[in-house]
């Protein structure tokens, strides 16, 4: 990424914050408060070298905490540092190094509430280690995610977690520009990448469990939520629903559509008002089953008795809709923990699959209920 230009829809966490004089964004750059109330350029090493009265090499090598400076020579560049307003460019710091304590994560969605706990989790384990987030959303586009990951990796970040767009084409493409560089795929299948950590939900006890609790309450047409073919990141859950359907004895239908609420909405209206509409859904995300409840509410369906809806995630306002929502619940914060350990190569790398349990709501509902 060149200078000056910040990465679109960019989000950075940092964990470590220095607790100094407030910074003011400007046009020209970044100003500091000084001492006399006015702005001030803060010093760069050169000035503090010079205050000091030692060479620019024994500056760099104290205040990038490095042997060579005797100690009392250390503090007294510190001194002259803090006197300044100096402080080091981490991107710098990390192009002569040639490493850095900043991790990525590109998620594919940063309007499901659900990444948003995945992130907090991941923050928390990255703030205890002193390690930097930075959090970009590649909005469904393949395009903007392999950008993103290009700009990530021409940053040198430490390691990068991904909920990537389609087969894992963005994974392969930072293990070819930061060979060695840990990766977690976060929520996807990344069939047959090799070095790659998967961090997500028990896909197969996910589909499994309400699929079965359908059957039992007598449902025998049931409609899956899926991304498109050419975007969907976890196809195994698609694999393990249309198995069920088989074995159960029930007509699958599978919804293929741009997983935001307004495709949502238009597929799921377009499904349930034409011929054998099904009796139930199964949404891939809590923050897509809203898009079902306005669809059935457009069309005078009610939810549970009319057509019965399981969503994903439990999110914390699914018990507040109307009906409250039947999901599959898993602890998304310790997903976002478990991402982040594995970048920071606090545990081997490994899959790590989150337990899910299937909570039953009143959108859940025999298909005859009245």
């Amino acid at each position: 990424m060149s200078p000056g230009r910040e990465p679109s829809a960019a989000r950075a966490y940092a964990s470590a914050p220095h607790p100094g004089a407030a910074v003011q964004s400007t046009k020209t750059g970044d100003i500091m408060a000084g001492n006399n109330g006015g702005p001030q350029q803060p010093g760069g090493i050169r000035e503090v070298a010079r205050l000091a009265g030692v060479s620019v090499a024994s500056a760099s090598f104290a205040l990038n905490g490095q042997p060579g400076v005797a100690e009392h020579t250390r503090q007294r560049i510190l001194a002259a540092a803090e006197q300044l307003g100096y402080r080091a460019n981490p991107q710098a710091q990390a192009l002569r190094r040639g490493r850095t304590t900043t991790y990525g994560f590109v998620v594919r969605n940063f309007a499901n509430p659900f990444f948003l706990d995945v992130l907090g989790g991941a923050e928390e384990v990255a703030e205890a280690a002193g390690a930097t987030v930075l959090i970009l959303d590649s909005r469904y586009s393949l395009e903007r995610e392999s950008m993103h990951v290009r700009e990530m990796s021409g940053q040198r970040l430490a390691g990068l977690a991904i909920a990537p767009v389609g087969n894992g084409g963005s994974i392969r493409l930072w293990q070819n520009l930061r060979d060695g560089a840990p990766v977690v795929a976060l929520n996807a299948t990344a069939d047959n990448i090799r070095g790659v950590s998967r961090v997500g939900p028990d896909n197969a006890a996910a589909v499994s469990l309400p699929m079965h609790r359908l059957a039992e309450l007598g449902h025998s047409s049931v409609a899956f939520v899926s991304a498109p073919r050419d975007l969907m990141a976890d196809p195994d859950r698609l694999g393990h629903f249309r198995r069920l359907a088989r074995a159960l004895g029930m007509q699958p239908k599978v919804m293929y559509t741009p997983l935001t609420i307004a495709d949502v909405q238009l597929a799921a209206r377009a499904l349930l008002s034409g011929p054998a509409a099904p009796s139930a859904i199964i949404t891939n995300s809590d923050y897509t089953a809203h898009a079902i409840y306005k669809a059935a509410r457009e069309l005078r369906l009610r939810v549970g008795p009319a057509i019965s809806v399981v969503g994903h995630d439990d999110l914390p306002t699914s018990e507040l809709l109307d009906p409250p929502l039947a999901t599959i619940r898993l602890d998304r914060r310790e997903m976002g923990r478990a991402a982040m350990r594995r970048l920071l190569e606090q545990v081997p790398p490994g899959d790590y699959v989150a337990p899910v349990e299937l909570v039953e709501r009143a959108s859940l509902q025999p298909p005859d209920a009245a």
